[in-house]
């Protein structure tokens, strides 16, 4: 992002991602400004001073609180924000875990996931960077969930014995030990997370991981669900596409029109009406009423034939069998199991979380009005989100969390980056995840129309990777060979190892003889991610190459210290550490600790 002061004027103007002020009061036209160079008063302004030209554009920066009412209201919009891709991952898991069809247990899967979201961005706001960032469910798990359940797969109908009575139904009874080892696996690649932010090692891997391996990693995350995506969206193409239509219309299209919304005010007690870019925040939710509307109604006309997926069947039946309130719990689905194929899954999960989490911690600082964060707050957050992901892996759904970005660039529209906002929306996600029906609501939603979101979603998923490619010269042959390399055989290798294990002829090809290193290699060769990004890894730290070639001339741009100790001090002090370190000095030692 650039930044450019008008002195003459007064004018702030920010680019990319922050979005310029009105021009309409200043008559000028906005010009996007290339690279990391500020002007004020005609003088250069570094990079880790860039935060103070955008603090003077916001409403609200990181230190800054808007009344109790405000920051619900702006906490409900960072919630709705990231409502639509966090609910659609137990739907997206449910496959691997062969409970397509089970409601309910996606419905519980749904409410523990917006729970541990909602306890894991309480933590990060009070103990670990102290940045309005939420933390979500991460994308990165769901090719590690299908590799480690690939030892396994599902069966067509699963026989159950209830009383004197044997009846058949199509998902596996016995799902709670599927979970169990994506829960146990979890726990101990968190671990390792926790030891990488609290031993100060994160500097290490930054030095070893690129724009080269993050682009190849998190783009090859969305291109490797496209299977995912196909077999949900193909149940009723009309239906996927009608989605896909109203978010692009809504989210591109119609993103900067207002819409009026009105309001009370006690003094005077009065109704009045603000204008409001619902559709900017809210595209998948509105998008997703209508067309699950529209599925009631073609429903109900019996238009939709019997066994169409995308008629709404049983919706207040299925939300009657459900409880008021569901609370996770510490193993609510059985112990954890813990297996070295597993673990080598995750922990590749883990550091691509943590790498994506980095990137995501400077941006937020940048956009919140807050100086760069120094080395002992990106520890004290990767420990945080490592602690988040623990939580998760004890109490389910079987997916780690890390920042999520959307809600950062919800700060650049909004121009509001308070973290009691934050905390706020934290509270809301705890609350509405307690209450058992709405998590078996929003699980029922016709697959077609799950499958539409799929299609946007994983396609952004790649884009978000490819974007890092801005930070590297893509006019070398050397950057474009490892790219392409990588990416491509991380696509081939996956597909090929599907086949082979499917087929009983093939998979003796891929066993030794030993159930816990058939399973390790079975789950790295069927994750694209973990394929891709080691192969990118190798490559682009053995071939010869510059540091400006290569992109890390660029990150290493927005990592410069900040000479402003007071207010690093009132936005990043935190209180319980700084108390033991008073009493402790040599807690002062500690990576995670403010020296």
């Amino acid at each position: 992002m650039s930044v450019t002061y008008n002195s003459g004027k007064g004018e702030v103007i920010a680019n990319p991602v922050a979005p310029p002020l009105d021009t309409k009061k200043t008559g000028e036209e906005y010009k996007p400004v290339e690279s990391y160079d500020l002007t004020t008063n005609g003088e250069e302004v570094s990079p880790a001073d860039e935060y103070l030209v955008i603090r003077k554009q916001l409403k609200y920066p990181v230190d800054k609180c808007p009344n109790v009412f405000m920051s619900f209201l702006l906490g409900l919009q960072q919630y709705l924000i990231m409502f639509g891709p966090t609910f659609a991952i137990p739907v997206i898991l449910s496959p691997s875990l062969c409970i397509d069809s089970n409601v309910i247990a996606k419905g519980q899967l749904l409410n523990t996931m917006f729970v541990m979201c909602g306890l894991s961005t309480i933590l990060q706001i009070f103990f670990g960077t102290r940045l309005p960032i939420i933390q979500s469910g991460s994308y990165v798990y769901f090719a590690v969930a299908a590799g480690i359940m690939s030892k396994n797969p599902c069966e067509k109908e699963y026989t159950v014995v209830e009383g004197n009575k044997t009846i058949t139904q199509d998902w596996d009874p016995n799902w709670h030990k599927r979970m169990a080892e994506l829960q146990g696996n979890l726990m101990v690649g968190s671990v390792i997370q926790i030891i990488l932010g609290a031993c100060g090692l994160v500097g290490l891997l930054l030095k070893v991981i690129g724009p080269i391996t993050i682009t190849v990693l998190i783009s090859l995350i969305g291109l490797c669900l496209a299977g995912v995506a196909a077999n949900s969206a193909s149940q009723n193409w009309g239906i996927s596409i009608l989605m896909v239509a109203l978010v692009t219309l809504f989210s591109e299209y119609m993103k900067n029109v207002p819409v009026p919304l009105p309001y009370f005010t006690l003094s005077p007690l009065k109704v009045k009406v603000t204008w409001v870019k619902l559709f900017s925040t809210m595209s998948i939710i509105i998008s997703l009423i209508i067309v699950w509307g529209l599925c009631g109604i073609l429903t109900a006309t019996d238009t939709f034939a019997i066994d169409d997926p995308a008629r709404v069947v049983n919706l207040t039946q299925k939300v009657n069998q459900a409880t008021w309130f569901y609370i996770p719990y510490p193993g609510q689905f059985g112990m954890p199991i813990v297996t070295v194929g597993g673990f080598v899954g995750m922990l590749a999960g883990v550091i691509a979380g943590v790498i994506e989490s980095i990137g995501d911690y400077y941006a937020c600082a940048k956009l919140s009005g807050a100086p760069p964060p120094p080395k002992y707050v990106l520890n004290r957050g990767i420990l945080m989100e490592g602690v988040g992901c623990f939580l998760t892996g004890i109490c389910g759904p079987g997916v780690g969390v890390t920042s999520y970005s959307e809600n950062i660039g919800a700060i650049a529209l909004t121009k509001v980056g308070s973290r009691m906002v934050i905390l706020c929306s934290a509270l809301l996600m705890v609350i509405i995840g307690l209450i058992g029906k709405i998590g078996v609501f929003f699980a029922s939603i016709p697959e077609p129309i799950i499958g539409g979101m799929y299609l946007v979603m994983f396609g952004i998923i790649a884009a978000v990777g490819i974007a890092n490619l801005q930070f590297v010269d893509l006019t070398s042959s050397r950057n474009v060979f490892i790219i392409g390399v990588s990416m491509y055989i991380g696509l081939v290798v996956p597909m090929w190892a599907e086949k082979a294990l499917a087929s009983p002829e093939t998979a003796t090809a891929l066993q030794t003889g030993n159930e816990e290193f058939d399973q390790l290699v079975a789950v790295i060769l069927t994750s694209g991610m973990i394929v891709g990004a080691v192969i990118a890894c190798f490559l682009d730290n053995t071939i010869p190459g510059t540091d400006k070639e290569r992109g890390m001339t660029s990150y290493k741009l927005a990592t410069k210290a900040c000479s402003d100790k007071e207010l690093l001090k009132k936005i990043y002090h935190e209180p319980m550490m700084e108390w033991f370190a008073v009493r402790l000095p040599i807690l002062r030692k500690l990576p995670f600790v403010n020296q």
